[in-house]
């Protein structure tokens, strides 16, 4: 028993297969035979026999093989979904690489577009083809720009020496600050873009018609100081509570002609 077993191994080594190489059997004489496997860019065309070597064929445009194999059809190369780019084509030898274009990330089955922070909140951590934005709420005396798409939360600007505060700034936007000539060569308006662009990002005020209200209390008597005056003037909950366009330019006009007093 133990010489038939020094014969037999010996000849199933020589049969061994590797990552290059098959076994098969000849379905004429039912020999086992160890076959030479096709590179990659190429498929099986004809298994080899005991007196011919394996045949390949070269995978055509769009099919692809990446390892060695003896499979009778290349593989179709994938095509980019919605939203993706392609980072390196399919060359037959390697699938086609695709990622998620500018502006969106993978999400388990389609690219997805970033999460916009909500008002007051920053961007913590951008955005990747990989992975979604990370926002954070901004501490106290720091504002995310609501006018940029995607701002990090920024400490409030410091006015000038010759600058008065016009508006003290919230979680949304920054401190306003002017002197008596900026306000009077530029106007409230001018100074107040940032201010007045958020509010119709956020709440689709009209500005025009807001800047028209503000305009028209400028033109008449100061009034007497609302008794129940925010320092800071455009508070969210209470833009939410008191979203009357009236009430809203009355306060704007009520902060400018309080400045213009200074000056």
């Amino acid at each position: 028993m133990l010489f038939f077993s020094l014969l037999v191994v010996p000849a199933l080594s020589a049969l061994a297969a590797d990552d290059r190489s098959y076994r098969r059997r000849d379905p004429v004489t039912g020999e086992t035979l160890l076959c030479d496997r096709c590179s990659p860019g190429k498929r099986l065309s004809a298994h080899c026999t005991r007196s011919q070597q394996t045949e390949c064929k070269q995978c055509e445009e769009g099919t692809f093989t990446e390892f060695w194999n003896y499979i009778p059809d290349c593989l179709l190369c994938d095509a980019c979904s919605d939203h993706q780019r392609i980072v390196r084509p399919c060359n037959g030898t390697m699938n086609t690489i695709c990622e998620c274009e500018p502006g969106f990330y993978w999400d388990q089955h389609f690219c997805k577009r970033h999460t916009r922070c909500k008002p007051g909140h920053g961007v913590k951590a951008a955005g990747t083809p990989h992975r979604d934005t990370v926002c954070e709420v901004c501490a106290d005396g720091w504002f995310a720009d609501i006018t940029q798409a995607h701002a990090a939360c920024v400490p409030h600007s410091v006015c000038d020496a010759d600058q008065h505060l016009m508006l003290p700034g919230s979680r949304w936007h920054d401190n306003v600050c002017a002197t008596c000539q900026q306000l009077t060569e530029n106007g409230w308006a001018c100074l107040f873009k940032p201010v007045l662009t958020g509010l119709h990002i956020q709440y689709k005020t009209p500005i025009l018609r807001l800047q028209n209200l503000v305009n028209r209390r400028l033109q008449k008597k100061l009034r007497k100081r609302m008794a129940n005056g925010s320092s800071e003037l455009l508070n969210l909950p209470m833009i939410r509570e008191e979203s009357d366009l009236g009430h809203l330019a009355h306060r704007i006009s009520h902060r400018v002609r309080s400045f213009q007093q200074h000056c």
